[in-house]
């Protein structure tokens, strides 16, 4: 039987029309879970990235932080409703020692001149120097200023009579000699001594002859020893009678600017040779004392 080609055109369109549409392609691109024209199973699903705040806060507001209290033990302080600060660190029986950003403030503590700084996590001592005070350090001693040294321009030592500077031999017709010294404060003592020749040129005499002159009130003493004899003298007015401290010779003893003079014999028959001792004492308290004694065992 011979078809018609017009019935066989109409039955190729029904037929298609009946059809099930074909899946439309996309190039380059394909819906989660459809296969490609290559045979490749292509997944284009994306996985969501969770998003992150930085937060500048120091703690949650209203939770609580432990803290160290000024005496050691653990206390607690509050985050502050703004969360970028603590409160006070409170503690057992009262008192805190925290910053209003949670940082501990220093305490310290002073024991027997020595203070000590603690803060959290760091302990300096102080230091301690004897007669001053510094920022941070505790003294319980006075400052004390000593004065200035005395410059004495004498040998030393010649503290006491055994130990007197010898100025050698004055005679009658000398010139009268000077020696000085320094007295340094109220326990210093200076002796010295001279030795007194009368000869046969020798007319009346001896007339000894002491002339003390000092930047303060000091003493003045003189004491003689005849080479043989006993000495034999008066005391000037408004001076002592007094003997030497170790020798036991005698003497006299005035306070200040002043003249100690005094004939001096060491009896009729004997030659009025003698050793003359020459002291200078009692300086004020804490003074430096210059001085010089003008003397002559014949004037």
């Amino acid at each position: 039987m011979r078809i018609s080609p017009f019935v066989l055109l109409t039955a190729l369109t029904a037929a298609a029309c009946n059809a099930d549409p074909l899946p439309s392609v996309t190039d380059g691109a394909s819906e989660t879970g459809t296969e490609t024209g290559t045979g490749t199973d292509t997944d284009t699903s994306t996985t969501a990235t969770p998003t992150t705040t930085q937060s500048d806060d120091l703690c949650v507001p209203g939770s609580s932080a432990g803290c160290t209290c000024p005496n050691g033990n653990m206390g607690s302080q509050e985050c502050n409703a703004d969360g970028k600060s603590y409160g006070m660190c409170e503690c057992e029986g009262g008192g805190s020692n925290s910053n209003s950003d949670g940082t501990l403030e220093p305490t310290s503590t002073s024991t027997d001149g020595v203070t000590t700084t603690t803060t959290e996590g760091t302990t300096t001592e102080g230091t301690t120097t004897e007669g001053t005070s510094t920022s941070g350090t505790e003294t319980g001693e006075d400052t004390t200023t000593e004065g200035a040294t005395c410059d004495d321009p004498g040998p030393e030592p010649n503290d006491s009579e055994a130990n007197a500077i010898d100025l050698g031999d004055q005679g009658c017709g000398a010139m009268a000699q000077t020696v000085e010294g320094v007295l340094d404060g109220e326990d210093d003592i200076d002796w010295f001594s001279y030795h007194g020749v009368w000869n046969g040129l020798c007319i009346v005499g001896p007339n000894t002859r002491h002339t003390l002159t000092a930047s303060d009130d000091v003493r003045l003493c003189v004491f003689a020893d005849c080479d043989q004899g006993a000495a034999d003298f008066n005391c000037p007015n408004g001076t002592t009678e007094t003997d030497s401290p170790s020798g036991g010779h005698p003497g006299c003893c005035g306070e200040g600017v002043m003249n100690l003079n005094f004939n001096l014999g060491c009896g009729l028959l004997n030659p009025n040779n003698a050793r003359l001792f020459i002291r200078v004492d009692q300086a004020p308290a804490d003074a430096c004392v210059e001085y010089s004694v003008n003397y002559d065992y014949d004037t």
